[in-house]
């Protein structure tokens, strides 16, 4: 799942969504819209870390799953932050239900 084209309406300044861990959300919410669809476990695509981020986007990172989840390796953070770094002239939006997990990163 490369860099996609927003097309919900949540938040109207995202202009793109990209997932590199992604799999089943470890906090099974009700509501989630990503329940309708068969998840293998939480992993993470390796292969994402070849995808150009480009140039001036607004990008909602891990918009499918909670990447922040303890489930998901600290290394599988590292490597996405890591790799948003370098396309530095885009904005990225990360959203958890675990938002204290942020600070060790």
């Amino acid at each position: 799942m490369p860099l996609n084209k927003q097309k919900g309406n949540m938040y109207p300044f995202v202009t793109h969504t990209w997932n590199p861990i992604r799999g089943k959300c470890p906090h099974d919410c009700v509501y989630c819209y990503m329940k309708v669809y068969p998840q293998p476990e939480l992993h993470f695509a390796t292969k994402e870390m070849e995808t150009n981020l480009g140039i001036g986007n607004f990008i909602f990172v891990g918009s499918s799953t909670d990447m922040w989840a303890y489930e998901a390796e600290g290394n599988w953070i590292l490597d996405t932050l890591k790799h948003c770094c370098k396309y530095s002239l885009n904005r990225y939006l990360f959203q958890s239900k675990n938002p204290a997990r942020f600070e060790f990163f």
